[in-house]
């Protein structure tokens, strides 16, 4: 396939366009792209292709693309989807390089739209870029073209770039954030993805040097392991927001029927985001409101607000939303909190943060004073105000022939731009829809002029405080993240461990498609993991030689292929103490699993030193259809089914990601140790989830991995049970 960084630029500067299926109808949407991008302003030359009709919007109409005596960068296809084969063979005779399937009708309707599209790709490969099917296309404004509804949308580059499988959100998407601030310097709809997906546009706008944030709306990914992979590796350099789409169970089915994608779990993107700097939306107002955030503070922020408000309701509201968001509003300093009992009277005014000044028309002189302090404050990171009037139209509607003068609230407006510019200390403001009634037209009309004016000046503005803190802390949470180290060290072998080889050999002598304990545990302890060693026994003799050989208590347990929950079916005994145990014990295994699972293959029993008593934990792996392998960690036992205590992450993790998922589960008071009762060795469980991460990452033949129950002591861990199933 073509370098993308090299032929993806064609979808965004194209010289020239040639517009496949631009007929005479105006309303076609061939001819609609073309009357866009001539609204548009679109500088390059335009081409239109039908096999009849005579010109469109000025343009003669060539029968086929190799009728154009010049060079074309870039087709737009719109026709019947049972035809683009064809058109692409044209397209690479006549070497174009990158061409947008605007057609639907492929994967997203059902097995034969899914077949034209392997046809297509068969074609394609490692000859032309295709965009699409089933999208919109490009939008960029540096190279002058839009797509086929855009043409109102702003001509003015911005730093923002946006990649959508749904062309139609993005319209919404982009024309809401044209209203707070935001420009693009690119856009893609990517719909079906069958060549060019999230990765490769991921990859392209990392390294590209127009942009310096990166938003997405995903309903699922094509490539999520390099998309993974990607997003971990920007280690915070850019922001990338995802809206993700799709991870109920009804959104789910939803999506497959939109894009022909499969939405990926909950516990799948949960972990995503755990593991990069990405940031996690959920509707249009958090995507909104974080990308003219960054817009404003590209580096982010703390996570300390200062708050202002001018009045004792909205300071309280304020409180909630910013813990509720996982900011904080912390004590001032000694000296601030002395200095601001000088500017503000001991009544009808609270001092700590949050910051209560009583009177929504603060002077400007005092208004001032107060955003001095607050940004020399070392204990402040942003600086948030609220119900401060600087509207004119709104004082005069509260405060009547009481407000201040026009002038007054017109030189207010300047106080944050100064106090910002000073201190290098960013501020928000927020400015909330008071009045929503038709007569108050002129109201809005105003509070959007404000709107306008701040975010002009680097200062975002939002609409209630708690769209202002979520997207606030989400710019906390990128600058905490950024460059924290969360990129796993992977050291490249000259040959396969021992571990690896043991494993291949298991597979290629073992006759059944899970790996039994035994096989199991000696895989694991190649990898440096600690297990309960397991003698194998496959009669009462053998088990009782086994028995005295490893000294008791010894616990026994069914080896079966065909059984993987043993003790539901009777096929565990613990703590055997001595012989007659031990042959009481085999029999009962025997009966039970003859009377219970009729048919399985018995190989035998298993016979181990029982271990010590101490907290069981799981640790297992399943494979994600979009992300690949995951490790589970949690609580263990019989019950982890019910309580599913347990944590996530994709492989290959890092020494941070280890810590994190052991972090996360709700037992981990536990493992801390608790009233008293011993903890477990957390560094110790951190190496061996590594130790597995490492195991998965080497043998990508492994499906499923159930190790239950893990014990932990307050000195290291030991493997009790365990099961491998191979792909």
């Amino acid at each position: 396939m073509p370098d993308s960084s090299m032929y993806l630029d064609h979808f965004f500067h194209p010289e020239s366009i040639a517009v496949v299926g631009a007929s005479e109808n105006s309303l076609s949407y061939g001819a609609r792209y073309i009357q866009a991008l001539i609204d548009f302003g679109y500088k390059g030359k335009l081409y239109a292709i039908n096999h009849n009709g005579d010109n469109i919007l000025g343009y003669k109409i060539f029968r086929k693309l190799s009728d154009v005596p010049d060079k074309i960068d870039l087709a737009f296809v719109s026709i019947p989807a049972g035809f683009i084969a064809d058109i692409i063979r044209e397209c690479i005779e006549k070497d174009i390089k990158a061409a947008v399937v605007f057609t639907a009708g492929f994967s997203e309707t059902g097995e034969h739209g899914c077949a034209l599209e392997k046809e297509i790709m068969g074609i394609a490969a490692g000859k032309i870029r295709l965009m699409g099917p089933n999208c919109f296309g490009p939008y960029c404004p540096g190279g002058g073209i839009t797509f086929v509804t855009g043409s109102s949308f702003s001509c003015e580059p911005g730093s923002t770039a946006l990649i959508a499988q749904s062309g139609q959100l993005a319209e919404c998407i982009i024309g809401r954030a044209l209203g707070e601030g935001v420009r693009y310097s690119k856009f893609a709809s990517y719909g079906n993805a069958i060549d060019i997906n999230e990765a490769d546009l991921l990859d392209f706008l990392m390294q590209d040097d127009e942009t310096r944030i990166i938003t997405s709306y995903m309903e699922g990914v094509k490539d999520g392991s390099r998309f993974f992979e990607i997003a971990r590796n920007n280690s915070g350099k850019k922001p990338v927001i995802i809206w993700k789409a799709g991870l109920t169970g009804i959104g789910a089915v939803a999506s497959s029927s939109h894009t022909g994608s499969i939405a990926g779990t909950n516990d799948a993107w949960n972990a995503f985001f755990s593991q990069t700097s990405a940031i996690k939306v959920t509707d249009l107002d958090e995507m909104t409101d974080t990308t003219a955030a960054f817009n404003c503070i590209p580096e982010g922020c703390g996570s300390r607000a200062a708050y202002v408000s001018g009045g004792g309701a909205g300071a309280v509201i304020g409180a909630d939303a910013c813990e509720i968001s996982g900011m904080q509003m912390p004590a001032f300093s000694p000296e601030t909190e002395e200095r601001l009992r000088e500017l503000f009277p001991g009544t009808g005014t609270s001092l700590r943060n949050p910051v209560d000044i009583g009177n929504p028309h603060p002077s400007i002189e005092l208004l001032e004073a107060l955003l001095e302090l607050m940004s020399a404050d070392e204990n402040v990171d942003i600086i948030v105000v609220r119900r401060v009037l600087f509207s004119v139209k709104l004082s005069r509607i509260f405060s009547g022939s009481t407000a201040p003068p026009e002038e007054q609230q017109q030189t207010l407006l300047e106080v944050p731009v100064r106090i910002k510019n000073k201190y290098k200390k960013p501020v928000a403001i927020i400015l909330s829809e008071d009045l929503t009634d038709v007569k108050s037209l002129e109201l809005e009309k105003e509070r959007r002029e404000i709107r306008d004016y701040f975010f002009s000046n680097g200062i975002p503005v939002f609409l209630s405080e708690q769209r202002a803190f979520r997207a606030l802390s989400n710019l906390a949470r990128f600058r905490q993240r950024a460059g924290a180290g969360n990129i796993p060290a992977i050291t490249g072998k000259d040959k396969p461990s021992e571990g690896r080889e043991v494993f291949i050999e298991i597979l290629k002598n073992t006759g059944s498609k899970i790996f039994n304990e035994i096989q199991s545990k000696t895989i694991l302890k190649k990898y440096g993991i600690n297990v309960t060693e397991p003698m194998l026994a496959k009669s009462e003799n053998e088990a009782l030689s086994a028995a005295e050989k490893l000294g008791y208590p010894v616990v026994m347990k069914i080896v079966s292929p065909q059984i993987t929950h043993k003790s539901d079916i009777g096929g565990v005994k613990t703590d055997l103490q001595g012989s007659e145990q031990v042959k009481n014990a085999y029999n009962g295994i025997m009966k039970a699993v003859k009377e219970k699972a009729a048919g399985a293959f018995i190989e035998g029993v298993s016979i181990q030193k029982m271990a010590e008593p101490g907290i069981e934990l799981v640790i297992g792996m399943t494979r994600d259809p979009q992300f690949g392998p995951m490790l589970m960690f949690g609580l263990g036992g019989t019950l982890v089914e019910v309580l599913k205590d347990v944590s996530f992450r994709i492989v290959p993790l890092s020494g941070e990601d280890a810590k994190s998922m052991i972090k996360q589960v709700k037992s981990y008071r536990l493992l801390e140790g608790y009233r008293g009762r011993p903890g477990a060795d957390i560094e110790n469980l951190e190496k061996m989830l590594l130790k597995f991460s490492e195991l998965i990452k080497e043998n990508p033949e492994i499906k499923e991995i159930d190790i239950n129950p893990v014990i932990a002591y307050k000195d290291g861990a030991v493997a009790v049970d365990a099961r491998i199933i191979p792909d």
